[in-house]
């Protein structure tokens, strides 16, 4: 940024000192169900009550376009980071504020909204109420601090948009070839963009023909890619299909009004709301840009005839072999997915153990994927990893983030989670299930009736069956040592009579999900087939946590004591640490992270949405 003259700093309060609740006493008032204190103090030393503390000097600054130079302004907590954005800096609290956030009155009059006054409100932070509706009128974004709020027609704006003159009229031809008018009052009608009547937004409207438009619609990207479609999408003013639904949301689609559709020609289109939001588009505007041609590209080379040179496994040739009963026991597993090797056709090293299922051999290295906005690579990962889709520990192959994103914000995702597409055919349920992104109308997963904002969940449009991800990837088929066919897993909502596990004999609720033969009808609990970590594989060994943690196998004559539930261990792996201690929980030996999932997680969880909120804004 580069310093501009300005009257000296003394005349204006450094905001810290003007809003601070030590030295005044606010009132506060509260707006459907959110605390804000009244700001009725002047931001001129002059004319303020209070004598400025001489160490809070502000210095005007201009705005330029360097990365070193992006802030966000303490006060509204928003960021402007376009040539020519004024800010102050103040010396003592080492914090940016917008120069209009600084210079607010306490009452105001806004060419946003000439008709009544508005008055300057901050707003009262409390973990309850961060989700709140508030949104500023003019650019759509969260009010997080100050604000100013008119009383008499419940509108919002933020400083900086407030002061905006550029209101009068916006020419876009992108967007529409005429000139486009501010229509000043709040009101409900229809935006042609987004089909949604939000009076939360201002809205202009064409003086040549029947157009009506959102200002936070009129910047909306021509051409994007999304999450849940393999191929770009485009927007359209009206539709060429009639009938569809969202490909986000699963709502029907008013084809008289603009949507994002598929540019290859699949019957495929998404309302532009849900095609915009920031856990699904990455951000980019693509009209004009190339195509990536690697997108799907393969994980192996093709040698001859099935044979195989897979990526992770380049040293050595790989087999493909479809009577696998020939050579394997069912003790022997999948290096991409951990699973045993009980059905289907295998890929397997010609020269040592190596093995894959044939699904797990013809991964992509690259995709894109509905649990993450940006394009996926395929790793292979020596040590076990947390997933950030299903909530499971897991061994072997892992999708991460080509984009760089910081670990904190993405995790790896295992191949089960990311193998799913934007419909999934679940064998448990009779319809499709989709992706619901909004946890607020989340349901509890029918299987395990867990709930939760961190875990996602795949439901039905037609019925109220639910399904979280740790139960969507539950292997459909399994093998048991006391059965000698195929198991597979069944969930029955009205069953009734008594069913009863082979394995520890106890009674097991088909409610909950179940495996069973079709053959013999015996039954098995979940955890008693799979075990409490499914897909660790023995002999991995952990370095991440505060000690050294190996994966052994639990097949000794006597099975250990755990350290921390102090009973003998049931399942099929135990983790064994440096100090010599055995746990059969993943979970306890990570005690970190099961922290990080809980309180610390949540407050992530709550920073990244915050953030998503701040990116998701247009010019």
């Amino acid at each position: 940024m580069n310093s501009i003259d300005y009257p000296p700093p003394s005349l204006v309060i450094c905001p810290f000192r003007r809003y601070s609740v030590k030295i005044r006493k606010f009132k506060t008032t509260e707006i459907s169900g959110s605390s804000f204190f009244i700001i009725d103090n002047s931001y001129h030393i002059s004319d303020s009550d209070d004598a400025e503390d001489e160490t809070h000097q502000l210095r005007l600054f201009l705005g330029c376009n360097n990365e070193e130079d992006e802030h966000y302004c303490s006060a509204c907590y928003k960021g402007d980071y376009k040539s020519g954005t004024t800010y102050y800096f103040c010396n003592k609290c080492k914090n940016y504020y917008h120069k209009e956030c600084v210079e607010s009155p306490p009452i105001f009059f806004s060419p946003c909204h000439p008709k009544n006054p508005l008055q300057l409100l901050y707003f009262i932070f409390d973990v309850t109420t961060i989700y709140y509706d508030k949104e500023c009128h003019a650019c759509g974004l969260k009010i997080r601090g100050l604000c100013y709020y008119s009383f008499t027609c419940d509108l919002w704006l933020d400083p900086v948009c407030a002061r905006k003159r550029e209101f009068s009229a916006i020419n876009n031809p992108k967007r529409h070839e005429h000139m486009l008018h501010y229509f000043p009052r709040k009101a409900s009608l229809t935006c042609d963009v987004c089909a949604l009547d939000d009076s939360k937004y201002c809205f202009y409207s064409c003086l040549q023909c029947d157009f009506i438009v959102h200002r936070t619609c009129i910047y909306l990207p021509r051409v994007i890619q999304i999450s849940y479609h393999i191929h770009r999408l485009s927007f359209t003013l009206s539709l060429p299909f009639q009938n569809l639904f969202c490909g986000v949301c699963r709502r029907k689609i008013n084809e008289n009004y603009g949507e994002y559709s598929c540019t290859k020609g699949c019957v495929y289109a998404v309302h532009s709301k849900c095609a915009t939001r920031p856990d699904i588009w990455d951000g980019k505007e693509l009209e004009d840009q190339p195509e990536m041609l690697d997108d799907n590209i393969k994980s192996f080379e093709e040698i001859d005839d099935g044979i195989i040179r897979h990526f992770s496994h380049a040293h050595h040739l790989m087999r493909l072999h479809e009577n696998m009963e020939r050579f394997f026991d069912g003790e022997q597993n999948c290096q991409a997915c951990i699973l045993p090797l009980d059905d289907g056709n295998v890929y397997r090293c010609m020269q040592c153990d190596f093995v894959f299922h044939e699904a797990c051999a013809n991964l992509p290295r690259f995709k894109y994927n509905m649990v993450h906005p940006h394009r996926l690579i395929l790793r292979p990962i020596d040590k076990y990893f947390f997933c950030d889709i299903c909530y499971r520990y897991s061994c072997g192959f892992s999708y991460m983030c080509s984009e760089g994103c910081p670990s904190n914000e993405f995790y790896p995702v295992d191949i089960r989670c990311a193998s799913f597409s934007e419909v999934v055919d679940h064998p448990s349920h009779p319809h499709p299930l989709f992706l619901i992104y909004d946890w607020k109308t989340a349901q509890a997963c029918s299987i395990c009736r867990t709930k939760s904002i961190f875990i996602r969940s795949l439901s039905c449009a037609e019925c109220d069956f639910s399904l979280c991800f740790r139960c969507a990837t539950l292997p459909y088929k399994v093998k048991h040592k006391d059965d000698e066919h195929i198991l597979s897993l069944c969930y029955e909502k009205n069953a009734s009579g008594l069913y009863w596990c082979q394995v520890c004999e106890k009674t097991t609720n088909p409610k909950k999900g179940y495996y069973t033969c079709n053959e013999c009808g015996v039954t098995f609990h979940i955890k008693c087939i799979l075990g409490e970590d499914p897909y660790m594989k023995a002999g991995t060994i952990n370095e991440d946590c505060s000690q050294k943690v190996e994966v052994i196998p639990n097949n000794r004559l006597s099975r250990p004591i755990c350290n921390k539930c102090q009973r003998r261990c049931r399942y099929k792996i135990v983790f064994k640490t440096s100090n010599g201690n055995m746990i059969c929980s993943a979970r306890e030996v990570d005690g970190l992270r099961v922290y990080r999932v809980g309180y610390v997680g949540f407050l992530d969880f709550l920073k990244k949405r915050m953030k998503e909120e701040k990116e998701s804004s247009w010019p």
